[in-house]
């Protein structure tokens, strides 16, 4: 098997472990995308976890939240801050190449960015929600 661009290519790592991965090829990095790998491939009861490699040029516009479980970034390159909003406040953690965030299930969070990011996202899509930003 060749080597994976996961900026091209994401894969979807199914909850079951004894389950293969999956490529999912021809994939849109938009809304419908989204919604259509979530039908096709997740459910509540085995939500997965798609991984992909995405890069944020500006702050992200909303925050978002993931109900049915944690998310993993792993910053590559970039400079910014992920922010969770707690019940004491936000909380930001400024990240930059090689630093891992840890979004936990059902925390809102969102970033500003310094340096656009670029990062490896390990994310539960069944259920995620937005929020506008403000």
């Amino acid at each position: 098997m060749p080597a994976i661009d996961l900026s091209k290519l994401p894969i979807h790592l199914p909850s079951d472990s004894k389950a293969p991965a999956v490529m999912l090829e021809k994939f849109g990095f938009d809304g419908p995308a989204y919604e259509a790998y979530i039908d096709a491939h997740c459910s509540e009861e085995q939500p997965g976890r798609i991984v992909m490699i995405e890069t944020s040029p500006v702050d992200w516009p909303v925050w978002e939240c993931h109900p049915l479980g944690d998310e993993l970034v792993i910053i590559l390159s970039g400079e910014g801050d992920f922010i969770h909003e707690t019940p004491e406040g936000e909380v930001r953690m400024t990240v930059s190449a090689g630093d891992t965030v840890l979004n936990p299930a059902g925390v809102w969070h969102t970033a500003d960015v310094r340096e656009p990011i670029r990062a490896v996202y390990l994310t539960p899509a069944p259920g995620t929600d937005h929020k506008p930003r403000g």
